[in-house]
């Protein structure tokens, strides 16, 4: 009989907590919808992911979180004018939001759009200085550009805040090396390797730096 007030104490507080995971369902109808569009995303069915996001909105959602993750399934579909609207559209509901900014420059570069990219990336590093991503975008945009001295500015802020950065580290190593610095690139070229023996690149830096030293 002793055990009896605490079976009815489990009993009634498993009945409130059902009853408050009920109440938060009814009160948050739209987190179901959100849910389900994070479920469709990871079967890759972007189609029924947009259309649960639209539900989200429909059901109370947050406007800029809907716009935001819209954006990104169209990127995901390689949809990139429906992408580029839709982070448009969040940029506006948020103007200091970093994101839809970043994902603009995933466009961008998926379309091999360069100056799209360095316009993103140079509206991020406005609001975010040494924003990683954004200092990278530059960068690369720099090397493709074959401004091997900006782009080699670019990688040498990127590794004063992440010396350990190996991507960063590469693209210093090549810049040095059309700039004609070889020695600083060869010892670029040997730290890669030191951490990745396998470095195919690196190893082509190194040969490369070792064949233009004079006999």
């Amino acid at each position: 009989m002793k055990r009896l007030p605490s079976l009815l104490f489990l009993s009634a507080l498993g009945g409130g907590l059902v009853s408050a995971q009920t109440a938060a369902q009814t009160t948050n109808p739209s987190s179901q919808y959100w849910q389900a569009s994070l479920t469709a995303e990871t079967s890759k069915d972007y189609d029924s992911a947009l259309t649960d996001v639209s539900q989200y909105q429909n059901a109370g959602g947050n406007e800029f979180l809907a716009n935001l993750r819209t954006a990104w399934l169209y990127y995901l579909k390689q949809d990139y004018a429906n992408a580029v609207r839709y982070y448009n559209a969040a940029e506006k509901l948020q103007p200091t939001s970093i994101n839809p900014l970043l994902g603009l420059i995933n466009v961008s570069e998926a379309q091999g759009d360069n100056a799209a990219v360095e316009k993103s990336a140079e509206d991020v590093l406005h609001l975010d200085p040494m924003n990683y991503r954004a200092q990278m975008a530059v960068a690369y945009r720099h090397y493709l550009a074959k401004d091997y001295a900006m782009a080699l500015a670019s990688y040498g802020r990127v590794l004063t805040y992440y010396p350990d950065d190996m991507i960063a580290l590469s693209g210093e190593a090549w810049s040095l090396y059309y700039l004609g610095q070889q020695d600083k690139a060869e010892a670029d070229f040997k730290t890669l390797l030191g951490i990745n023996a396998n470095d195919t690149w690196a190893q082509k830096g190194l040969a490369l730096c070792q064949q233009s030293k004079p006999n």
